[in-house]
């Protein structure tokens, strides 16, 4: 990861924690997947199996090294492989509070007639929103034909704003792409990324993950001075 990519998540992972302090009914988190080891051993859970059922066979190919974990299902469709977690009535902001979620990935290649990579949120109400990640689109999976292009064989980062798990703002490389609106599904109180599906299979590779809430007004005005700042050094 840039390191000021990394100062900007560290400078907002901060501001969760001090509020935290402050008054009561703030529940403020911050939840990281850094590539440093594989997910289950960086706090998440693990869900993998094939057509046979859950914990069958041996997942995705998983490889972690100089920060990144590398997913490589292609030798088998049938396969799925993901991380999540459960937060149980934890996800959603409060009021004067924001939602962020936050990866950094390279889909290297994809086959099958659907996506496999995902990253996807579901309320507390059940309100839900994934992407299907592509070597050269992203797609909104619950919305109708959202498609957005992007340059193939590079990393790109998708940052994913929401102030009341309704509707939502999308930004690519830190640039605003999408503004759309969750849907309400059945599922509960869950984050998780990773190579989401059966009947498809790609080879990933994963940056970093972020999912949190923090207080509104001054992260959000941290979040776009540092992104701008960020940008620039990665130009220069």
């Amino acid at each position: 990861m840039a390191p000021a990519t990394r100062l900007l998540f560290v400078l907002i992972a901060a501001l969760a924690v001090l509020a935290s302090a402050g008054p009561a009914g703030a529940d403020e988190y911050w939840l990281t997947y850094e590539g440093n080891d594989l997910p289950e051993n960086e706090g998440w859970q693990r869900n993998w199996g094939n057509d046979e059922g859950a914990h069958e066979g041996d997942g995705a190919i998983r490889t972690v090294e100089d920060g990144v974990l590398t997913m490589d299902s292609l030798y088998d469709l049938r396969v799925y492989d993901y991380a999540c977690r459960y937060l149980y009535g934890e996800v959603d902001p409060d009021p004067g509070e924001l939602f962020i979620a936050e990866c950094r990935v390279e889909i290297d290649q994809a086959i099958g007639d659907m996506y496999d990579s995902t990253f996807g949120i579901c309320s507390d109400d059940g309100m839900q929103l994934a992407f299907g990640l592509f070597p050269d689109y992203i797609e909104s999976i619950w919305e109708d034909d959202v498609e957005l292009p992007i340059t193939p064989s590079t990393f790109h980062e998708y940052r994913v704003l929401s102030w009341d798990m309704q509707t939502y703002e999308l930004y690519i490389d830190g640039d605003l792409a999408h503004e759309g609106t969750f849907w309400q599904g059945s599922l509960e109180s869950k984050l998780a990324w990773g190579d989401g599906v059966r009947g498809a299979a790609s080879l990933a590779r994963w940056d970093y993950v972020y999912f949190g809430v923090v207080p509104e007004p001054s992260s959000l005005m941290l979040l776009t001075g540092i992104c701008v700042w960020a940008r620039r050094r990665r130009t220069h």
